[in-house]
């Protein structure tokens, strides 16, 4: 009833779950922030159970700290909760280019929230709700100090010339899963890819822009409000796709 918790979102195909290490890290790790008890059996039985053999679709996996009194520090019986279900999602077809606004709300480098997926998503689902109803598809967080930080529920490439950049953590860009195994690689194609701030004004130079996340993989950005993109992705894209989905 808090939002005291986290939470996993990673692509099942054909019973293999995509990075399904990288995931798990990721949710003892924010499980460690939050102070929950959790232990690494039970999110791969939790998987096991939810993702059979053959199946294929979006897994999400939803840990809260459990049953306990009122209050913000009442007492847990029981341990953590753990939820885990798998809905259909095809990942056969790319996402097509989206068009995005800028979220009057600011990113918070500092908090919690933003260096790990917790419950918490209030600023994301509000921020969403506002581009769709102003006729865009998603959203840019930026943080105080006017770098970009993220998407609603992505993180945010940017290619300059032959590099491909990415915000930082200090900037508020959740360490999504993509991103980070991006990162490590170093390049896409033959663009290099690193991590560093991302200005507005690099925003609006940029020659390409897309979004990563675990079910979209590769997303183009057709435009920045009144600023527009070439609406594809960089070359080398689709390669790293088809090796994410094996195909």
């Amino acid at each position: 009833m808090l939002a005291d918790g986290v939470f996993d979102t990673s692509l099942v195909v054909r019973g293999q779950i995509m990075m399904r290490d990288a995931h798990i890290d990721r949710l003892l790790d924010g499980a460690v922030a939050l102070g929950i008890p959790l232990q690494r059996s039970q999110i791969e039985g939790a998987m096991d159970q939810a993702a059979p053999p053959e199946s294929s679709g979006a897994l999400r996996v939803t840990v809260t700290r459990g049953a306990g009194g009122r209050g913000l520090a009442g007492e847990v019986s029981g341990g953590a909760t753990i939820l885990a279900n798998l809905t259909d999602y095809d990942v056969s077809v790319p996402l097509p280019a989206v068009h995005v606004q800028e979220s009057e709300i600011l990113r918070n480098p500092t908090s919690i929230n933003a260096r790990h997926k917790t419950l918490s998503y209030t600023d994301n689902v509000v921020a969403l709700r506002a581009a769709v109803s102003s006729g865009f598809g998603d959203a840019f967080f930026f943080s105080p100090g006017g770098n970009l930080s993220c998407a609603t529920a992505a993180n945010v490439f940017v290619q300059l010339g032959r590099d491909i950049v990415t915000s930082p953590i200090d900037d508020g860009a959740l360490p999504g899963v993509i991103r980070n195994w991006v990162l490590e690689r170093g390049y896409i194609g033959e663009f290099v890819v690193s991590e560093r701030s991302v200005s507005r004004s690099d925003l609006l130079a940029a020659d390409r822009v897309f979004l990563t996340n675990s079910l979209r993989l590769f997303q183009p950005v057709s435009g920045f409000e009144a600023t527009h993109f070439e609406p594809l992705l960089p070359e080398g894209c689709e390669a790293l796709r088809s090796q994410l989905i094996g195909r």
